[in-house]
Formats: C-alpha cells, sequence, structure tokens
C-alpha cells in the first residue's frame, strides 16, 4: 500500500498545472486600432472608390497606409514575433475590421493575429467622467496577456497613458485625420496638418513603426528588452526621412537573407 501511495504522490507532482501560463519566450507587439491602424473617415462620399475603405457596423474606416505590407514584413523578418490588437471598440467590430484588410497571400489581419482585445477587456480605474478617456480606461496587457512579458512586449498607441506598469507603450505618431492630399486651406484647423511635411509623415507612420521596430527586435535579441529598445528607438529617429526610407526598403524585400540581416 505505502509503495502504490508514493507513485500516485509522484504521478500527481508532475501534473501540469492548467491555471498557470509560463511566460512566453517570444516578442509581443501590440497595435491599438482607431487612430493608430485605422482612421474614422467622416465623409465617405469624398473618398468614394478608395479601395481601402471599409464599412462596419455603420461606420466608415480606412486603414493606415502600408498596414498589411508593415505586418507582412515584420512575421517574415521575425518569426518570433506575435501581433496582436487592443482597441475599445467592440469585439465585432474589431474582428470584423481586421478580418477585411489583407496580406499578399489571401490572408486576412484577423488571421495572422495572435490575439484580439476589444472594449470587454480595458480595465476601469476610474468613474469619474470628467476624466478623459485613457484616465478612466487602462489597457492592463498583465491581465489580458499574463504571458506576455513585460520587457518582451510593446504597445503601440496613439495614447500612450492607456499602458499599465510595468507594461510600456510608445505613440503611434498619428496626429491627424485621414486626408487625401495635403490642402493648405485646412492648415491650423483641429486634426489637419500644418504643411506637407506633417502630412506625408502621417500618410507613412508605419513605415517609421516597421524601421524601428525591425532596429528594436534586433537589438532586443542581444539582451531580450524589447520595450526598452523600442523607446530609445522612438525618441531618437521618430521622424525623419533615413527612417522612412528604411521602412520603404524593408516592405520592398521583407525576407530577411539568409547570411543575416541587413539592418
Amino acid at each position: 500500500m505505502k509503495l502504490w501511495l508514493v507513485v500516485l504522490i509522484l504521478i500527481l507532482s508532475f501534473q501540469p498545472r492548467t491555471q498557470a501560463q509560463s511566460p512566453s519566450p517570444g516578442f509581443d507587439i501590440v497595435f491599438d486600432i482607431d487612430w493608430t491602424t485605422f482612421y474614422s473617415i467622416k465623409n465617405p462620399d469624398e473618398h468614394k472608390g478608395d479601395p481601402q475603405l471599409r464599412t462596419v457596423e455603420g461606420n466608415t474606416y480606412r486603414h493606415t497606409d502600408f498596414l498589411p505590407e508593415i505586418i507582412e514584413a515584420l512575421m517574415h523578418r521575425h518569426p518570433d514575433v506575435r501581433i496582436s490588437f487592443f482597441s475599445g471598440g467592440t469585439k465585432s467590430r474589431n474582428e470584423t475590421l481586421l478580418s477585411q484588410v489583407y496580406l499578399s497571400d489571401g490572408r486576412s489581419l484577423l488571421q495572422v493575429t495572435h490575439r484580439v482585445f476589444s472594449k470587454d477587456h480595458l480595465q476601469v480605474v476610474s468613474q469619474d467622467e470628467t476624466l478623459s478617456f485613457p484616465s478612466r480606461f487602462k489597457k492592463n496587457l498583465s491581465l489580458v496577456m499574463p504571458e506576455a512579458l513585460p520587457a518582451r512586449t510593446i504597445l503601440i498607441d496613439d495614447q500612450t497613458d492607456f499602458a499599465v506598469k510595468p507594461h510600456k507603450a510608445v505613440s503611434s505618431l498619428g496626429l491627424f485625420d485621414y486626408f487625401k492630399s495635403f490642402d493648405p486651406s485646412l492648415a491650423g484647423k483641429p486634426y489637419a496638418p500644418a504643411s506637407f511635411e506633417a502630412w506625408n509623415m502621417e500618410r507613412n507612420k508605419a513605415l517609421l513603426w516597421l524601421a524601428m521596430l525591425d532596429t528594436a527586435l534586433e537589438n532586443a535579441r542581444v539582451h531580450g528588452d524589447l520595450a526598452t529598445e523600442a523607446q530609445i528607438q522612438w525618441n531618437q529617429h521618430p521622424q525623419n526621412r533615413f527612417t522612412l526610407e528604411k521602412g520603404r526598403t524593408l516592405i520592398a524585400h521583407p525576407k530577411a537573407p539568409a547570411c543575416g540581416r541587413v539592418f
């Protein structure tokens, strides 16, 4: 009897713990949706014929230029990266939007996305309606992605205040509404670019993300700290033409050479 008891104890001691989640060794990049990867289009009739327009639940959206291309480049160059999305929109809205944007191989963003978080995943930290939305609600990645190590995770959001320590966020660099072309008559109005250069950077912000993330991921492979490396890149190279051109090169040649990466 004693022998059987010992065997039973040993068997039970090696059973997996279903409640615990092991830390993930990969890297996690979490993108916001509104004002980051998608624009809300106020006057859709002015943009008829634009293939990037999507109408979901009565509202019209346009995905940020180069969005599918930069996701595809990240996947090719960094296969250990998981792409997720976190937005305060509804689950149905978020998933439908992502299901309507396609990579070159025909898969949708929803199909290649690791996780999609929505309004129900926001952490309520205040009931004071006089406060800003990011002051009342947080995107607490520790709650929704407990397996994601903070040092190996970065949130890209137009409102970096959404992040909760120890996780970090960097700006989406988006400041304006979507404009097909630069209109100097609108300069100075809310959410309108004041110069052609500002308009151009807005339209190409995804290329900036790609260039800076690629460098941050390469550096993070040395010491594992993607969050710090991303913040360094965003502080040093946020909006310049060299970063922009690197992004263009990476989407043109998304697969890294077998002998090592160029950048």
